[in-house]
């Protein structure tokens, strides 16, 4: 029998909106991510650095950004998605060049804590925002703050064919080490550019259909 795994990306994917992009356009300065996604552009930078540079200049209070976060929802079928991999002991496993910090909170708001996930560690301290980012460049590849391939990989070693969820530029790598891709946003043009096979969808309710074809076929 085939084991697979569903792979998600979080911010934009699994959450209706990006958390991470509206933390920084709320409690950054302004045109921030205009200022640092240029040099990101200019090959100046890579993300771990960028996110180094705009949270080093924050000063928050750990109160006021959790209220802010529970403002953002999960899909509404994220969890049903999982829920067809799990009650099967099947892996679901989130991977995100976002924060910790936020993911846990949404995750625990709906129900969904017992997903593991993998990111990017973000804690304050007496106003002060403390970084770490514990995957960066684990494959040799410093783009991204958290190589989301390591983890997909780590899969595939035991076994699992994987379903990969996405929409950013973090997922480029990831899904084409991916068994059947499932992309939106910017992640459907850079594959459809490339002839890369993925199925697109906006919502997990596009996506549920499929995935319970895919777990009910003599043999899977």
């Amino acid at each position: 029998m085939t084991k697979w795994a569903l792979v998600s990306d979080f911010d934009g994917t699994a959450c209706l909106q990006d958390v991470g992009d509206a933390i920084v356009q709320i409690f950054g300065w302004p045109g921030a991510w205009d200022e640092v996604d240029a040099a990101i552009g200019r090959g100046e930078i890579n993300s771990k650095e960028a996110y180094e540079i705009i949270y080093g200049r924050m000063e928050l209070v750990a109160a006021d950004l959790l209220e802010f976060v529970l403002t953002h929802s999960l899909d509404p079928d994220f969890g049903p998605a999982a829920e067809l991999f799990t009650c099967r002991n099947l892996p679901v496993l989130i991977v995100s060049d976002g924060f910790d910090f936020y993911i846990d909170a949404l995750l625990t708001r709906h129900g969904l804590s017992h997903l593991s996930r993998h990111s990017n560690h973000l804690e304050i301290n007496d106003g002060r925002v403390k970084l770490d980012f514990p995957y960066h460049g684990h494959l040799g590849c410093y783009r991204c703050a958290n190589c989301k391939t390591h983890h997909l990989l780590k899969l595939k070693e035991q076994g699992y064919r994987i379903v990969y969820c996405g929409d950013g530029h973090s997922d480029r790598c990831a899904c084409q080490r991916a068994d059947l891709t499932f992309a939106k946003g910017y992640l459907a043009g850079y594959l459809e550019k490339r002839r890369i096979p993925f199925i697109p969808f906006e919502r997990f309710a596009d996506i549920l259909p499929h995935l319970e074809d895919l777990l009910t076929i003599p043999g899977n």
